[in-house]
């Protein structure tokens, strides 16, 4: 009995660690510090700009960061000009107007939050909010290109976490440099 726990545990382990190996990289050893890892400067300043650099202070693990890009989140989620929202006269304005609720609390659930695991978690069900607008066309940017589903079976003690990144290369928030390449990609969106 404790033999068959123990080759199922290696197996497990082995199928797990194998799916969080980058294809494009499987042969070369990544070290990356939490300095090599900066936010970009060239993300607009509107609702998924915002996020995306939620997400790379995540990938660096800088609470200063985080709580900086969130700030930044909730100024342009409370400027009603900024906001991104398009087809209004097809949506429900009330629904409009909860979905926006939703993400100030939960960007401020992330600016409140003393724990990296906490910011982390709530960073998640944002990623949810905003794929989910960016789906059904709810939410635009003004950038003209792709942005990537990406999913790592992982995070959240194996319950698995989905964010959206502007680069296909997987840099994963739920783990930072511990394991910066664990994920795939799940679904391309097309912005224009």
């Amino acid at each position: 009995m404790f033999r068959h726990i123990l080759k199922n545990s290696i197996y497990l382990f082995i199928i797990l660690f194998i799916s969080c190996q980058n294809s494009s990289n499987s042969s070369t050893e990544i070290t990356v510090s939490n300095t090599e890892i900066n936010t970009k400067a060239s993300y607009n300043n509107d609702i998924l700009g915002q996020y995306l650099r939620i997400k790379d202070a995540l990938i660096s693990s800088d609470i200063e960061k985080i709580n900086i890009a969130t700030e930044s989140l909730l100024k342009v989620l409370w400027d009603k000009n900024n906001v991104g929202i398009q087809n209004l006269n097809q949506l429900d304005e009330e629904s409009e107007d909860l979905k926006i609720d939703q993400l100030k609390k939960i960007a401020q659930n992330i600016l409140d939050a003393n724990d990296i695991q906490i910011k982390r978690k709530s960073f998640f069900e944002l990623s949810q909010i905003i794929y989910d607008a960016l789906q059904n066309k709810s939410l635009n940017s003004n950038v003209s290109s792709f942005i990537f589903l990406q999913y790592c079976p992982m995070a959240f003690n194996n319950s698995g976490g989905v964010w959206l990144s502007s680069e296909y290369e997987i840099s994963n928030p739920y783990f930072g440099d511990m394991m910066l390449t664990c994920g795939v990609v799940r679904d391309t969106i097309r912005l224009f």
